[in-house]
């Protein structure tokens, strides 16, 4: 374990976020959508995103346990910062979404870290949810022109992105009601 999160604290903290995101992008679909339709290409959105990715791998390497590897740790912190000042400066064409998709690989860690040994049996949600992360966030850091093709289809109409939306709203709330149920 990393991150030391108890699973109360992991389902509130994802249900939070789909609560937040479910309840902007419902209330206001059509902002929503602009904002997403303008993500892909948002490089100062996107450097602040990726600065934040490998600041976190950076916090991990300086803290986490390298078993064997220990006695490289410094090297792994400074190729991880060397490497993400590089890409930072160099990747201009949807740096947004690629660490925005960091960001979900990251994030899944922390979920399954969260879940990890649990005996709850609806911890099963958040362990499908760190999985579709994972997918999601392989999927984009390769081929972040599929997640501007999905962005453009379900923003094609104010009817998708509400559907969308409700879901994550009510994703949130029942992951936030099972934390605080089952605390």
């Amino acid at each position: 374990m990393i991150y030391h999160l108890s699973l109360k604290a992991v389902a509130f903290g994802t249900g939070f976020i789909h609560l937040l995101l479910g309840t902007i992008a419902f209330l206001y679909p059509s902002s929503f959508c602009q904002f997403l339709k303008n993500f892909p290409r948002n490089d100062f959105l996107g450097k602040v995103l990726m600065g934040t990715s490998v600041l976190w791998v950076i916090i991990l390497l300086a803290t986490m346990d390298l078993g064997e590897y220990t006695q490289y740790r410094i090297w792994f912190i400074l190729f991880a910062f060397i490497f993400g000042i590089l890409v930072i400066v160099a990747i201009e064409d949807f740096i947004s979404l690629r660490a925005l998709a960091l960001l979900l690989l990251l994030g899944a860690n922390v979920i399954l870290d969260g879940t990890f040994l649990s005996m709850r049996s609806w911890r099963i949600l958040l362990v499908l949810l760190a999985y579709g992360w994972i997918l999601v966030g392989v999927l984009f850091v390769g081929m972040p022109y599929l997640a501007r093709d999905k962005i453009l289809y379900f923003c094609s109409s104010e009817r998708k992105i509400k559907l969308i939306a409700l879901f994550t709203l009510l994703f949130g709330l029942v992951l936030s009601l099972l934390g605080f149920i089952d605390a």
